[in-house]
């Protein structure tokens, strides 16, 4: 069985984007469960179950962050293997799945568990720059958004059903954990087998020979360099303290002291219902409108999501942060995934993506750690504060570096 071609140039394109969006659709039909799961379940468990230190809490929401902070040498040596995107995709859920399956036999070994756990993220991570070289390719650039968001919206559809589930059962009995890090495992094989029989092209191999030349995009092209800045404020402001999130429902020093299914319902139902019904409206917009007017949105509600969540002193007022988050979650997941398709030269969407791609990975490594940290000099809702302020400059960012773009 070999992994399906892109046709010959006589072949419809518009056959070639149906049958994308087929499998494509079915592949994010379970996307949620590991992302969702690794995120919140299984800092439930480091906290809860294994009462971990602050340096093994941090590390779960870093685990995707070590995958994205790989993916220039990742994308270089894949370029090596001389396989269809798909293909390379598909083993990258495989070997995931195989790991999801190893950290669900670490009951009693909480570095078995975490360090299975994180690489599988890592490993799920480094499929963005791959998914987007098969999205610039088999999409036209007037249904790109609307394509994907249709794919993000159906990957996040199931996961308030297991976000429930999960939550009732570590309510009785947070033991049983290794259930959902099986139901990943399989979730990731399932969805292995979609994108292999994605169409897509073989990675073109780049002449350099040095896998991070790339990176010199971010001060070669200027607009993309003040734009992937604008990114690390915003993300560096979001990513150290959406890690204190459970920290903040579950710890004693605040009011909330949140149950594991009100937990669940607060990081994974609700953020994911409202994700469901934003994603669609936020890829219209992103075809539709100038992106500049449409980052600033989902900003502008991000930075309304963190006061709201962290400065709520009932489990409510965290439900209406959560609600909050979905939306600019929604927003910030289209807009992350195709913003250098509106920059990036033809043919070079990949290595804008991989550059963008390794920056998110340096923030989203380095922010969970000092957030965690942080918290032991100042308060939590003080640390939110300090997030809040920098989502409100990178919204004040990007009106010198529209300008420039108009230029």
């Amino acid at each position: 069985m070999t992994s399906p071609a892109i046709p010959n140039s006589d072949d419809d394109a518009e056959n070639i984007a149906r049958k994308t969006f087929r499998w494509d659709m079915m592949r994010s039909s379970l996307g949620g469960f590991m992302d969702a799961g690794w995120r919140t379940f299984a800092l439930l468990v480091v906290t809860r179950y294994f009462d971990a230190s602050s340096f093994a809490k941090a590390l779960v929401p870093a685990a995707f962050m070590i995958g994205l902070l790989s993916t220039p040498i990742a994308l270089f040596y894949f370029t090596r293997l001389k396989m269809r995107t798909s293909s390379i995709c598909s083993v990258n859920y495989l070997c995931a799945g195989c790991l999801f399956l190893l950290a669900s036999v670490g009951v009693d070994n909480l570095w078995i568990f975490l360090g299975s756990g994180t690489i599988a993220a890592a490993l799920l991570a480094q499929q963005m720059p791959l998914l987007v070289h098969i999205y610039s390719t088999n999409y036209s650039s007037a249904i790109r958004g609307k394509r994907v968001a249709y794919a993000i919206t159906l990957s996040v559809a199931l996961a308030p059903i297991f976000g429930w589930f999960g939550g009732q059962l570590l309510e009785s009995d947070i033991s049983n954990f290794p259930i959902l890090f099986q139901i990943m495992g399989v979730a990731c094989f399932f969805s292995g087998a979609c994108i292999y029989m994605t169409p897509s092209r073989i990675l073109q191999r780049s002449p350099k020979s040095n896998p991070l030349t790339h990176l010199s995009l971010a001060w070669k092209d200027k607009i993309f360099g003040c734009m992937l800045g604008m990114w690390m404020i915003l993300g560096f402001g979001n990513l150290t303290t959406m890690p204190l999130q459970i920290e903040y429902m579950t710890s004693d020093e605040y009011s909330i002291q949140a149950s594991n299914t009100q937990i669940a319902i607060a990081a994974i139902v609700i953020p994911s219902i409202a994700r469901i019904i934003a994603t669609s409206i936020w890829g219209h917009l992103f075809d539709s409108f100038n992106f500049f007017l449409i980052r600033g949105l989902a900003s502008c509600i991000q930075l309304t999501a963190i006061v709201a969540f962290f400065f709520a002193d009932s489990i409510f007022g965290i439900y209406l942060g959560a609600l909050g988050y979905g939306v600019a979650m929604a927003g910030g997941n289209v807009n992350w995934s195709l913003w250098v398709t509106k920059f990036a030269p033809v043919g070079q969407e990949a290595d804008y993506m991989t550059v963008h791609s390794f920056m998110t990975g340096i923030r989203g490594l380095v922010a969970p750690f000092i957030g965690f940290y942080m918290i032991q000099f100042f308060s939590i809702q003080g640390w939110a504060a300090f997030g809040s302020i920098l989502v409100a400059l990178s919204i004040c960012l990007l009106f010198p570096i529209s300008r420039l773009a108009r230029r």
